[in-house]
């Protein structure tokens, strides 16, 4: 299923505003809307200056949980008729902001999720709804496959982001079994790259500010607790694989190569010699996973030619050269 016009919820964002760029370089017309209350506020001018986002981006501030009437009916029709998907990435996604918006997460992840499917079925639209790895837990088993049901605590400080998302998965399944409709959903892992909010307090993010301002790398526990991090232009493709399929089930996409976080600590550690790093141990939060790590067994054989491609030391320094550029900036 190829697209045609694209709305994408959360294009404000990290990922979102990823996948907006990227499809507008390939020709189609983007809908974006963002409300920003975790995205930076800087990636809107940055789209709009992009010469493919000259009448082909339509950028809408608004909340996604509360109805979308009011601000899609100033939209050209030309361009709503021919909304071929939805990619439903609006939510908090770092464990400092989804627990200070815990509300505001599980409404984006339910409610939203929900308007998204009813604006889509009005159009004949496809949902791609950003599931987690997350809806994994703190695993038993490694690498995680699509059919392990996860070991999640519903009443802990990261539930209201876990829950919300295994919510809004089982919210797509059941709207595609009552209603005939093909919508799907992706689990993310790790992901990082340029365009990250500096103080989301994702670890890779917190490593390399820590590092360019000359101050000690902090990681909680020992560091043994293992990540798998995918850099922001892999992600994207296997997103925009998942979205032109028929898939409707959950498939993993991220990187399977697996790093200590006291690894990627040491690595950041080598990329700024001449700053003589000192690497500080921290409580361990609670509920934080012991391991993460995809089985893209599925990712590789339904999303014809994909696989992780950019490694962890290479997609470091382009995130490196784009925070010292925002620096200058």
């Amino acid at each position: 299923m190829g697209f045609d016009n694209v709305l994408i919820t959360g294009a404000g964002g990290f990922l979102g505003s990823h996948l907006t760029e990227r499809l507008l370089k390939k020709g189609h017309r983007v809908i974006a809307v963002d409300n920003f209350c975790t995205g930076l506020k800087s990636n809107r001018p940055y789209l709009e200056s992009l010469p493919e986002a000259q009448d082909r981006l339509f950028f809408v501030e608004a909340d996604v949980t509360a109805p979308w009437e009011p601000w899609l009916k100033n939209l050209p029709d030309f361009v709503l008729k021919k909304v071929s998907h939805v990619l439903h990435f609006a939510s908090p996604a770092s464990p400092p902001l989804y627990q200070e918006m815990a509300l505001e997460t599980m409404w984006v992840n339910s409610i939203g999720t929900n308007r998204a499917m009813e604006f889509a079925d009005g159009v004949g639209a496809r949902v791609v709804f950003a599931s987690t790895s997350e809806i994994y837990g703190d695993p038993d088993i490694t690498p995680q496959p699509e059919s392990y049901w996860g070991n999640v605590n519903t009443v802990g400080i990261r539930s209201c982001y876990d829950e919300a998302k295994r919510f809004g998965e089982s919210l797509i399944f059941t709207h595609n079994l009552k209603k005939n409709t093909r919508h799907g959903f992706v689990r993310i892992f790790n992901t990082y790259g340029p365009r990250m909010n500096p103080s989301d307090g994702r670890v890779v993010i917190n490593l390399l500010v820590q590092a360019l301002d000359g101050k000690p790398l902090t990681i909680f526990g020992e560091g043994k607790q293992t990540r798998s991090f995918c850099y922001v232009d892999d992600l994207c493709a296997g997103i925009e694989l998942y979205a032109q399929s028929e898939l409707t089930e959950p498939v993993n996409i991220g990187n399977d190569r697996e790093f200590t976080i006291l690894e990627l600590a040491q690595i950041v550690q080598r990329m700024f010699p001449e700053k003589k790093l000192d690497i500080r141990f921290m409580e361990m939060p609670k509920d934080d996973p012991r391991q993460r790590r995809p089985d893209l067994t599925k990712a590789k054989k339904h999303l014809q030619g994909w696989a992780p491609r950019i490694a962890l030391e290479d997609g470091l320094v382009h995130m490196r050269r784009w925070l010292e550029s925002q620096a200058r900036a």
